[in-house]
């Protein structure tokens, strides 16, 4: 007892470093992109409109962290009520689950421009063609070297 009486601010400190700690890893493993926006997603959309009207101001950034962190806050406690509630089987179902991802996929739709076509058509090995590159680079390289190394040679000749 008489520690909890000698320590009783620090022990308040740790226990919402710690919550803060548990929701940062949550979001972190939690699903980035989901077609239904489930999840801490909302928030971070959220958060990042906020943070581009910021301007550069810390103070500003600080608030919109502060409120994100808040809203991920309620998401997990949402979660728990709901789990308590009986509507979701785990407490971390609304916010860890398997997301859905659209169908079709974007770089498909995308074709790419005639000439670059042309050149994979034309270079289908393209590491080696690396390679190939560096080896002339490497020679081009030496050649300048030994030809300013004779000019300079040369012009100390002159003099």
């Amino acid at each position: 007892m008489s520690f909890i009486k000698h320590h009783w601010f620090g022990l308040i400190i740790s226990l919402f470093m710690l919550a803060y700690l548990l929701v940062f890893v949550l979001v972190l493993f939690a699903p980035r992109y989901d077609e239904q926006k489930r999840g801490f997603i909302p928030c971070t959309e959220i958060m990042a409109e906020e943070l581009i009207f910021c301007d550069s101001s810390a103070w500003c950034m600080l608030k919109t962290i502060a409120k994100n962190t808040w809203c991920d806050t309620n998401v997990v406690a949402k979660g728990f009520g709901q789990w308590i509630k009986g509507e979701q089987k785990t407490p971390w179902a609304n916010y860890l689950f398997e997301p859905q991802l659209p169908q079709q996929n974007i770089a498909s739709d995308v074709e790419p421009e005639e000439s670059l076509q042309e050149f994979y058509e034309q270079t289908p090995d393209i590491e080696a063609s690396m390679q190939n590159l560096r080896k002339l680079n490497q020679e081009l390289e030496e050649q300048i070297k030994n030809q300013e190394e004779k000019e300079k040679s040369e012009h100390e000749q002159q003099q």
